[in-house]
């Protein structure tokens, strides 16, 4: 007697189930790895990015880890640099962004990214800031003014209450550079901010917070008491936050 056992489709619907499960935990995982490209809305922010940590890893340093914040407070400033068409650092950049306990910034001018970018590596205090084993996390801004020339600010942060990796001795930690470049095909600019005293951050939060009301006001009477009661709520909020 024989006997013979039919195959169901049903019989191997779960071992389908669990092979698509995995597939979806998989493509999970790597969306949640992978950056999205909106994150880097600026032309070539995204090389500048992925050519710093290029530099890190061959002087055997972990990669930056990309911060939105940083990179929104970079681009404000490249915005800035482009419209007054000046190098500078910016002023506030202790205020701009939050979370730290050490931030550094790297600006430069040129035609196009790679120019700038080596301009950055050949400038011995720039290059510093890119591989200063002290920082763990990086934003980009960049800004292509109306005669094609390119403005850059690259932001660097150790988070608050983080650990720096142990320091690499090729990787020449920067301790304070304010130093320019005499290159002519890229204009770079680095700068290290030290941590912000509860003053410097009260200040800032105040400086924030007129700005909120400056825009909310214009056009209305600075008389109008429901307008100045309005302002006066704004900035509470803001220095409270």
């Amino acid at each position: 007697m024989s006997s013979a056992v039919a195959s169901s489709p049903l019989a191997h619907a779960p071992a389908r189930r669990v092979i698509t499960l995995l597939v979806a935990s998989l493509m999970t995982a790597v969306a949640l790895v992978a950056l999205p490209t909106k994150a880097f809305a600026g032309p070539n922010e995204y090389d500048f990015f992925s050519a710093a940590n290029s530099a890190r890893a061959n002087a055997g340093l972990p990669s930056y880890t990309y911060a939105g914040d940083l990179a929104a407070a970079a681009r404000a400033q490249a915005a800035r640099m482009a419209s007054s068409g000046e190098l500078y650092h910016n002023p506030n950049l202790g205020g701009s962004v939050s979370n730290w306990q050490g931030l550094a910034e790297n600006v430069g001018v040129g035609p196009d990214w790679q120019t700038i970018h080596q301009a950055l590596m050949n400038s011995s205090s720039h290059r510093a800031a890119i591989l200063d084993s002290g920082y763990t996390q990086m934003g980009v801004g960049t800004v292509v003014d109306k005669d094609g020339t390119m403005w850059v600010a690259e932001v660097f942060r150790l988070p608050a209450g983080a650990s720096a990796p142990a320091p690499q001795s090729d990787s020449g930690s920067s301790a304070g550079s304010t130093a320019g470049s005499s290159t002519t095909s890229g204009t770079p600019s680095s700068s290290v901010v030290a941590a912000p005293t509860p003053t410097e951050i009260l200040r800032g939060k105040i400086a924030t917070a007129r700005e909120k009301v400056d825009g909310k006001g214009k056009g209305k009477r600075a008389s109008d008491p429901l307008q100045a009661a309005l302002d006066f709520d704004t900035v509470m909020k803001t220095v409270g936050s």
